[in-house]
């Protein structure tokens, strides 16, 4: 499904490096709207669609999910769970090469 508007979201306690390293390629690809702060989900049009692309590790993945859900009660959660930026990276990376947006 194509949706209106496509966020990326790094989870508390990850530094840059997880965007700027891990999520390169993927953002490359897909361009989608990077941000921290869960807020600018709801100034999306109503009857708009939106996917929330979610960097996180398992210790954080249910808290920022649920503060999305909160933001935007109607979006798309994609997370992207994983213990460590290579393996992140890797993830991404296969995502992009293979053109798939959401896993």
């Amino acid at each position: 499904m194509d949706y209106d508007y496509h966020f990326m979201v790094l989870a508390p306690g990850l530094q840059s490096a997880w965007f700027f390293q891990a999520a390169r390629q993927y953002w490359q690809r897909f361009q989608p709207i990077v941000t921290d702060d869960l807020d600018l989900l709801g100034y999306t049009p109503q009857g708009s669609t939106v996917a929330v692309s979610v960097l996180a590790r398992p210790d954080t993945a249910d808290f920022v999910k649920r503060e999305i859900l909160q933001a935007r009660g109607d979006a798309f959660v994609d997370m992207i769970v994983t213990n460590d930026l290579p393996s992140m990276e890797a993830t991404l990376n296969r995502r992009a090469e293979l053109g798939e947006r959401f896993g």
